[in-house]
């Protein structure tokens, strides 16, 4: 079975002064903005560690508001159209943890 890729989830923002990673959303609007994506807590209440969706789960500090989470893989054949569809829809950059290389999405001109 072959390894299957961790990614660090974050903001291209740069930090702040104190050099912690920029904010990328409340813990509450985090869940509410990847719902859409089949992805949420097991069972409802704000004390959860795991995100579960298709193909991924998503281990959220529990930090508020949110800097940035770890997402793994755990079905290779589904989780890259569920990161990418994530990618298209939030200015968030995807580092592989292991490989420190950063996923970069053409997002376009939506101006016309």
């Amino acid at each position: 079975m072959a390894k299957l890729t961790q990614w660090r989830i974050h903001s291209p923002k740069p930090a702040d002064a104190d050099g912690r990673a920029a904010v990328m959303a409340t813990r509450a609007e985090l869940v509410e903005m990847l719902a859409g994506f089949n992805i949420g807590p097991e069972q409802d209440g704000g004390d959860f560690e795991v995100l579960h969706g298709p193909g991924i789960r998503i281990h959220m500090p529990f930090e508020d508001p949110v800097r940035q989470v770890l997402v793994e893989e755990d079905d290779d054949s589904i989780a890259a159209f569920v990161l990418m569809a994530i990618a298209r829809r939030f200015d968030w950059k995807f580092t592989d943890v292991d490989t420190q290389r950063t996923l970069y999405l053409f997002r376009g001109n939506d101006a016309g």
